[in-house]
């Protein structure tokens, strides 16, 4: 079996994996009012959260007086860029296309990893980030005229990878003293200032499934699917955290194809099985792996 904390950064994964179709679906929205809304329903959902925990919230203490405000700015800007971007992805191309080069960020984690940390990179992890890079290619390469791939589109989603990378790498090194909880709460609610100019300049069309979309991307997506990945990735080793969040790129694909009609050969199956390879390698870890 998976150990516990590979075990919820699958299934935090799998939420991510829900983004495109709520994208999609709130699709009247500008990129940057659906941003907005995500950010605000995920601070909501974090501080309930902590409510419950009975942990205190404060910006002074918390950030100003441990003198880690300029990390946690940081941090909430790499999330803030790959969000935009991924969502940029989805709309001017394919969701399965975005969904996938977007499981580019293994490779991202593994060289912030060692630049962060100069941990060893172990022959597991290698294999595996050999194998979903191989899966990237069968799937990336089908026929751009029926996914609606773009050379645009795989570039905001190839930026959405490279700061998906920094992400859960970055906090490990200089934010590793706060819960999940904060993470994800401070994290949100620093997007929000961030975010408020775009979406009152390109606000979109309000709608209620304009709403829902937001609701379900800030707490579903957001809220809940980062509290998993940042409390299981205290428990695995670094270099594992992106290869284990490949489950969510293939959740995209099957949207693209049984939503959006985006059209699935071999191909994509031989593909899909790589990357489901690439996952299941690392996934069953003894107790010598953990950190």
């Amino acid at each position: 079996m998976p150990n516990r904390g590979s075990f919820k950064i699958i299934i935090g994964s799998i939420l991510f994996g829900l983004i495109p179709l709520f994208v999609r679906y709130g699709s009247h929205l500008s990129i940057a009012s659906i941003a907005l809304g995500r950010a605000i329903f995920a601070s909501i959902f974090a501080r309930i959260y902590l409510y419950f925990t009975k942990e205190k919230v404060s910006f002074k203490t918390d950030l100003i007086t441990t003198k880690t405000f300029f990390h946690f700015l940081n941090w909430t800007f790499f999330l803030t860029l790959a969000i935009v971007f991924y969502f940029l992805s989805i709309q001017s191309g394919s969701i399965a296309l975005a969904g996938v080069l977007m499981g580019a960020h293994p490779i991202f984690v593994i060289l912030f990893v060692y630049l962060f940390f100069k941990e060893r990179i172990c022959k597991k992890t290698l294999i595996s980030c050999l194998l979903s890079v191989i899966g990237i290619i069968l799937i990336s390469s089908f026929n751009s005229d029926k996914s609606g791939a773009s050379f645009l589109s795989s570039m905001y989603a190839l930026g959405s990878a490279f700061f998906l990378g920094l992400n859960f790498t970055y906090y490990l090194k200089y934010l590793k003293g706060f819960s999940a909880g904060k993470l994800v709460f401070y994290q949100n609610v620093l997007q929000i200032p961030l975010l408020i100019p775009f979406a009152v300049n390109n606000p979109g069309t309000f709608s209620s499934s304009g709403l829902i979309s937001m609701i379900c991307l800030g707490v579903l997506c957001t809220g809940i699917a980062y509290f998993l990945v940042y409390n299981g990735s205290q428990s695995v080793k670094k270099q594992y955290i992106g290869v284990l969040q490949i489950i969510e790129n293939i959740i995209p694909i099957l949207f693209g194809i049984l939503l959006f009609k985006e059209v699935l050969t071999f191909q994509i199956i031989l593909g899909i099985v790589i990357l489901f390879a690439s996952i299941l390698i690392i996934s069953f870890e003894g107790k010598k792996d953990t950190v």
